[in-house]
């Protein structure tokens, strides 16, 4: 059975989608989340502003399609590493790694990703209100969730990972973004020497519980 190609329409979609997208992040890193405005991003991609709604529901909605295949890659990642038979801890840097250097990187754009995280928890007054929420778009938690998944698993801990991750995922968006001067290293062993206590099993003579304590700077 042969494999069906997209028509000329799905790769128009997809091209003025990507299009969007390459506008966005131009304009959300140039001018900031409060001086971008959809009109601008429809103009710089060179369709009507209909089309952005289209195919991105909200300003919010853009901002997280802009990072979820980036988390998505990174959580794959940290995937390719567990298959690997990586230790625990490894994993765990290797997830907190990842985040760091998205998130930092672009700084600018991370900036805009905040505003638009914390405008959509005080609009829902909680947890995410449906699929286009960009907490629900753009997951940055699952990256270490999923390395402490692995690590809960293989440690024997009872660790609520969903809440951990989440927990420390803002702990280092706040040092991204407060903290400019700091490196990537910094920011990473700060979050990692925070998550020690989370990591430890309740068995002290692990040899795996050893290596995941991390050594204060």
């Amino acid at each position: 059975m042969t494999e069906r190609r997209p028509g000329r329409r799905e790769e128009r979609n997809a091209e003025t989608r990507q299009a969007i997208l390459g506008a966005a992040e131009e304009l959300f890193s140039a001018q900031g989340w409060q001086g971008t405005r959809i009109t601008e991003v429809a103009a710089r991609a060179g369709v009507a502003t209909a089309t952005c709604y289209n195919h991105f529901g909200s300003k919010h909605a853009l901002i997280g399609h802009l990072f979820a295949p980036r988390i998505a890659e990174a959580v794959a990642r940290v995937e390719g590493r567990i298959r690997a038979g990586a230790q625990a801890h490894e994993i765990v840097r290797v997830a907190v790694g990842e985040m760091v250097l998205m998130l930092k990187v672009r700084r600018t754009l991370t900036f805009a990703l905040f505003a638009a995280l914390q405008e959509d928890a005080i609009r829902s007054d909680g947890p995410p209100r449906g699929p286009d929420d960009v907490r629900t778009i753009a997951q940055i938690p699952l990256i270490l969730e999923t390395a402490l998944r692995h690590a809960s698993d293989v440690l024997g801990l009872d660790l609520d990972t969903d809440r951990t991750a989440r927990y420390h995922t803002n702990a280092l968006l706040l040092q991204v973004l407060t903290r400019p001067d700091s490196t990537a290293g910094d920011i990473a062993d700060f979050v990692l020497l925070q998550l020690r206590g989370a990591l430890v099993p309740p068995y002290e003579a692990s040899e795996e519980a050893e290596v995941l304590r991390v050594q204060a700077p």
